[in-house]
């Protein structure tokens, strides 16, 4: 076998036994149980909100350290603080222990970056589309198993929601099992390059090569440099207004997805109490389900309609996020479990769609080496944003809000941001008139833009449209 298909199918036997945990569609219903000694104020207030704070927290540091570790070890410790996480999850009790509990799930969730930029540095970048779209599937058929997993097994009494952490626990130490079988990547994009003048890593395949091209480098002297690649590519990317547009947007629609898919189940059970609700009532795992395979139909579709998103880009976005704001009004106003759960799967599907447009037109337009560096600080203003929105309306340092009253506020976060893009839209055509819309046309060209940092691949880094929770 090649070695990239090795690679390829490795790193795609990982996602896929990490993404099956079918005990998170029903984890408030877990910590509120007769299980764990928590009441619904101590999840929603003190519990929840520590995810935020330990992933925005971990984030930073793990970005550099992943490149300085190349990449494995990091992928390798994402499965064991899932691993962590689940064994808290089982045999904690308490406020102590269950906010440690999410400590540990935030760092699983901001290790990730490992994951997503490992295929960067291992495989050569003629296969990047083939692994992208392949690694992206497995993620999200373990998704989908997940939910549907978690909703059968309950439905047909086969386990409780205690049990299916069992299984989450099983599952995620498959998956660390498969991580150590990771190939050893050699050279990465800041802390070891082939020469100090490199600007691109080059892979190799054993440990005896890795000793022969490696500079030997003072410690402080690698981080100097790496400091100046950091600067460079930052400075290259975010000077470019598009690419600054888009990751806004990125950053904002990352928060509020990130904020309603942590809080959404508080409201499903603020609608539909489980202990009023029979076998066949409690669905959460079904939605689940349902919506990744909505978000990825979706996000397919896209693939095929070659639109000019650098004309109707703003204002799809302001268009989305006006939408997502009517949803999430209508999630926080309804007595029927059904609309919640609908207007769940529709909140997240348009948000899996228009991530997947972000991505690629930021992906576009950055050069190959930029990749990490972009992803890795547009989920850091998301969840700087999420941290400040965690803080005012969620936590009890905070106003501590009802989770309706939560999805209120969220309601009018999207509303705002629908409101900012619809402004910058208008401004934008307000300038080019009708002039470029006739020039250019709402379809995009075959040719390529220009632009400083651009390079010729026009296939999105690998999971940017994949986000934890």
């Amino acid at each position: 076998m090649l070695e990239w298909k090795k690679t390829t199918l490795i790193l795609c036997l990982y996602g896929f036994f990490k993404e099956i945990r079918p005990s998170e569609p029903f984890l408030t219903e877990y910590l509120i149980g007769n299980w764990t000694g928590l009441t619904k104020d101590q999840v929603y207030h003190d519990i929840y909100p520590v995810w935020t704070y330990s992933y925005l927290a971990v984030l930073i540091v793990v970005f550099l350290v992943t490149d300085f570790f190349r990449y494995k070890p990091l992928v390798v410790f994402e499965g064991f603080s899932y691993i962590a996480t689940w064994c808290l999850l089982l045999w904690g009790r308490g406020v102590s222990q269950m906010q440690l509990m999410q400590f540990t799930y935030g760092v699983s969730s901001s290790t990730e970056i490992a994951y997503f930029t490992y295929v960067y540095a291992k495989v050569s970048g003629t296969y990047y589309q083939q692994v992208t779209a392949l690694t992206r599937s497995s993620l999200l058929l373990g998704r989908f198993l997940s939910g549907a997993l978690s909703q059968i097994l309950l439905s047909l009494n086969l386990m409780d929601f205690r049990q299916l952490n069992y299984f989450s626990l099983a599952m995620v130490s498959v998956a660390t099992a498969v991580s150590f079988f990771l190939p050893r990547v050699s050279t990465t994009v800041y802390f070891h390059r082939e020469t100090p003048q490199d600007l691109h890593p080059v892979t190799l395949d054993t440990d005896e090569e890795i000793i022969q091209s490696e500079p030997r480098l003072p410690l402080l002297t690698k981080i100097r440099s790496a400091c100046q690649f950091v600067k460079r590519d930052f400075i290259c990317s975010f000077s470019n207004m598009y690419i600054l547009k888009w990751s806004i947007w990125w950053a904002l629609g990352t928060c509020g997805n990130f904020q309603v898919g942590n809080y959404i189940q508080p409201l499903w059970e603020e609608i539909h109490p489980m202990t009023n609700a029979t076998d066949g009532e409690l669905l959460n795992g079904s939605v689940e389900a349902a919506t990744t395979l909505t978000g990825a139909a979706l996000a397919f579709v896209l693939g095929f309609l070659h639109l000019n998103w650098s004309l109707v880009g703003e204002g799809c976005l302001a268009v989305i996020s006006l939408l997502d704001a009517l949803v999430l009004y209508f999630m926080a106003t309804t007595t029927d479990i059904w609309v919640a759960y609908l207007g769940y799967l529709l909140f997240r599907a348009l948000y899996q769609m228009m991530i997947t447009v972000a991505s690629f037109e930021v992906a576009r337009n950055i050069s190959q080496d930029c990749y990490g560096l972009v992803f890795g600080f547009n989920m850091f203003l998301a969840l700087a944003f999420q941290t400040a929105l965690t803080s005012t309306v969620a936590d009890n340092i905070g106003l501590a809000l009802e989770p309706r009253d939560q999805f209120l506020v969220y309601s009018g976060y999207f509303l705002l941001v629908g409101l900012l893009f619809l402004v910058t839209s208008l401004v934008e055509g307000w300038r080019n008139g009708l002039n470029r819309y006739k020039e250019e046309g709402i379809w995009i060209r075959r040719t390529e833009r220009a632009g400083s940092c651009i390079d010729s691949r026009t296939d999105p880094p690998m999971g940017c449209t994949e986000t934890p929770q």
